[in-house]
């Protein structure tokens, strides 16, 4: 959706048409989540979802945060948060800051999330309870305006922000050889591989700053 990151591209004078593909959906939680010592949060739409229904993170865990969004997520709805790692925003960048266990870690999170923070975790000592708490739907159309936009070539950039942000929009717009694909992060980056999607450039850090310097290299050169 609209928002931030899309304000920030425009602040470079980058034109920026914003279009959702997917929606959340709320899975059904047993209430309360399990204690834990640590709640590793990847998303934005973890504290958004649990928010929805009023649910709060457990009372006396710290609280780490996979990127600088998610972490103002986190303190907007109250939450101190203790631990956000360097550079890129993943799972395995998460991973790989935390400390060492023993404990038990909390993931509340995407039904559709990679296990790799949660096999992390684990091989550093944690107990790991992973709690799909929302998942993400296609949907099934997109405005018209949106399609005549995309094929009567528009744009030079298409920014994909997640694995399955990538496979919606292949199910509603299709790619195009003349649009260069940007990777909002190595997941990304990897689901887009997988699908065999050409990708021009990854953004380093997953902020306005990481995105713009991805999309000045590839327009650039």
């Amino acid at each position: 959706a609209d928002g931030p990151l899309a304000d920030g591209l425009r602040a470079t004078g980058a034109e920026v048409f914003c279009q959702p593909v997917q929606d959340v959906v709320d899975l059904p939680l047993v209430e309360p989540l399990p204690e834990a010592d640590w709640v590793a949060v990847t998303s934005a739409n973890t504290v958004r979802s649990l928010g929805r229904r009023g649910v709060r993170l457990p009372d006396d865990a710290r609280v780490a945060a996979v990127g600088a969004a998610t972490a103002r997520a986190l303190e907007a709805a109250g939450y101190v948060v203790d631990l956000i790692p360097e550079g890129e925003s993943s799972g395995r960048a998460l991973a790989a800051a935390f400390p060492d266990g023993p404990g038990r870690v909390l993931i509340p999170g995407s039904k559709l999330s990679s296990p790799t923070l949660a096999d992390g975790l684990r091989a550093k000592g944690w107990e790991v309870d992973v709690v799909p708490v929302y998942t993400m739907s296609p949907l099934d159309s997109v405005p018209d305006e949106a399609i005549r936009a995309w094929r009567s070539g528009q744009f030079d950039v298409v920014v994909v922000t997640s694995g399955s942000v990538g496979r919606a929009f292949a199910a509603l717009f299709g790619w195009r050889d003349d649009v260069r694909v940007v990777a909002f992060g190595e997941p990304s980056r990897r689901a887009l591989d997988a699908a065999g999607v050409s990708v021009a450039a990854t953004a380093a850090t997953q902020d306005v700053a990481g995105l713009v310097e991805a999309i000045g290299g590839i327009l650039e050169s």
